[in-house]
């Protein structure tokens, strides 16, 4: 399965500890977090309070990562500004990139038009992977995180996540 292959690059990297949010699309990765014996995932009732929690982490000398959706990238964007631009804290953010024309709900669509102009607004760097054979390209997210000393987010797409997309 693609999202274990994603899990285990996460652990590769130095991942002990994850912060989640649920969204049916991420429900793999999740489950894969669950069944690690790397990494500690604990689940968080919003997106802020698990960057809250991965920044601890970070002063801590420990490496965690957030996974949720990009609407939870958008409540945390207070955060994400203030630990990258304020405190240097390596926070990587691995998000569903909900809102585009696979996604099939209208509700969803703001976040895929706003969610990187919002990340470049506040100076965070983003990337995407769109193939499910490279979902674990997504991992790099945290070295990127640690070497820019500040938040940084890979976005998920449904075909990343779920596979092809009719």
């Amino acid at each position: 399965m693609t999202t274990h292959r994603l899990v285990e690059a996460l652990a590769g990297t130095g991942v002990s500890f994850a912060a989640s949010v649920p969204d049916s699309w991420l429900a793999g990765i999740l489950e894969a977090l669950d069944a690690s014996e790397a990494i500690q995932h604990i689940g968080v009732t919003r997106e802020d309070e698990g960057v809250g929690l991965v920044a601890g982490m970070t002063l801590a000398g420990r490496r965690g990562v957030v996974v949720c959706q990009n609407a939870g990238v958008l409540v945390s964007v207070n955060a994400l500004a203030g630990y990258g631009g304020h405190h240097g804290l390596a926070v990587p953010v691995i998000a569903a990139l909900r809102g585009g024309p696979d996604d099939g709900f209208y509700y969803q669509s703001y976040k895929a038009r706003s969610t990187a102009r919002v990340l470049d607004g506040i100076d965070v760097p983003h990337f995407v992977v769109s193939d499910p054979d490279r979902i674990e390209d997504a991992a790099r997210v945290v070295d990127m995180a640690w070497l820019h000393r500040r938040p940084a987010v890979a976005f998920l797409t449904k075909e990343a996540l779920l596979g092809a997309v009719s």
